[in-house]
């Protein structure tokens, strides 16, 4: 058995066994697609297209019902091999309600424009080890609310490069409102992930995984409790040579 199909055996167990300890919680599904157009070594430009799939009131097909739709648009600068900043100038995503009862399977979307700003860092630690680290800011504009939110973003993680095509990793990410909400809602989420990253070829690569999330809505006190899957596919346009 070569070391990477060991890697994708142990993610799968991984991935069985986070389902069936949190098989009571929500359980929703995540799919992203990225076109990705470089316009030289060091900048690249994004275009990010999101939807997200729920289940039902009392069912368990995840893919019963909207949960959200998104457009989202980065510029990303590397400004050295472990250092990368980027820009959101801007995002719009319909937000559809959390099915809890039978009347929020009706409910209407809730709007949102969102700017961003972030820097990833990544470090080798060993041989193929790398820590890595995200902070992104945003500022949110939604609909349902006259005060506009600002969220902030860490996540803290580990992966590992079992070849140049196929890499995993694990994070743990915290989402905080840290102006524009009450103080007992500076808790905003919690996300712990496990993922695969498999790269196709020098245009297309996909990534997909797990995520178990803890939230708080805005307009709740109480958390609730999320199993999520995700699927992302990204597509660089090859620029010509000598452009």
């Amino acid at each position: 058995m070569t070391r990477w199909s060991k890697g994708l055996v142990l993610i799968g167990m991984m991935l069985f066994i986070a389902h069936t300890l949190f098989a009571q919680q929500h359980h929703n599904i995540w799919l992203r697609s990225t076109l990705s157009f470089p316009v030289n070594n060091r900048i690249k430009f994004d275009g990010e297209f999101q939807h997200r799939r729920q289940e039902g009131f009392d069912n368990h097909n995840v893919l019963d019902k909207n949960l959200m739709f998104s457009f989202r648009n980065w510029i990303h600068f590397q400004y050295r091999k472990d250092i990368k900043f980027s820009v959101s100038p801007f995002a719009y995503f319909s937000n559809y309600k959390i099915i809890q009862t039978a009347s929020d399977e009706t409910a209407q979307p809730n709007g949102e424009i969102r700017f961003s700003i972030a820097m990833d860092v990544q470090k080798e630690i060993f041989k193929k080890l790398f820590g890595v680290f995200r902070a992104a800011p945003e500022y949110r504009m939604l609909s349902n609310s006259s005060i506009d939110v600002i969220r902030w973003r860490n996540r803290f993680g580990l992966r590992y490069d079992l070849s140049k095509k196929l890499k995993i990793g694990i994070y743990d990410e915290h989402l905080f409102n840290v102006a524009g909400v009450s103080k007992t809602h500076f808790f905003d989420q919690n996300r712990v992930g496990l993922n695969i990253e498999f790269k196709v070829n020098s245009h297309l690569k996909f990534d997909f995984g797990y995520i178990h999330l803890t939230r708080l809505p805005l307009k709740s006190n109480a958390k609730l409790y999320e199993n999520d899957l995700f699927f992302n596919f990204n597509y660089l346009i090859q620029r010509h040579q000598g452009a």
